[in-house]
């Protein structure tokens, strides 16, 4: 059994949650299917990714909350044009869910395996 602060540090590396070692990602949005030291298969089950879909929408919504309100209250404050606002943050609601992708996912995996730990048929 592993400890929850390593299976989470190991998601945030974008690791194995179950051994660290293996890789999770083979290049920018590819996985691969299973770990390449340890052989447990990543995507669990179809559908098994809608939860690093919900983390990556929190984490995206929050960053926005945090970046946007204080600048909208700085911006009304120095009399300065909405139309400026809304142009400098319309790129962010596509790029910080790309920025985010990878980690969301490998999160997801360490937050999956601590919940829910594999059986040994699902190794090899």
């Amino acid at each position: 059994m592993i400890s929850t602060k390593a299976s989470l540090i190991r998601g945030l590396l974008l690791r194995c949650p179950l051994c660290g070692q293996g890789k999770a990602f083979r290049r920018a949005f590819s996985m691969y299917q299973k770990c390449p030291t340890c052989g447990w298969r990543f995507e669990r089950e179809e559908g098994y990714w809608t939860g690093a879909i919900a983390i990556n929408l929190v984490i995206t919504v929050l960053l926005l909350v945090i970046i946007l309100v204080p600048l909208a209250i700085s911006l009304a404050t120095a009399q300065i044009p909405v139309i400026i606002l809304v142009v400098a943050s319309l790129p962010l609601p596509i790029i910080l869910p790309l920025l985010f992708f990878h980690h969301a996912k490998s999160f997801w995996m360490s937050i999956d395996v601590l919940i829910n730990p594999p059986e040994p048929e699902e190794y090899r």
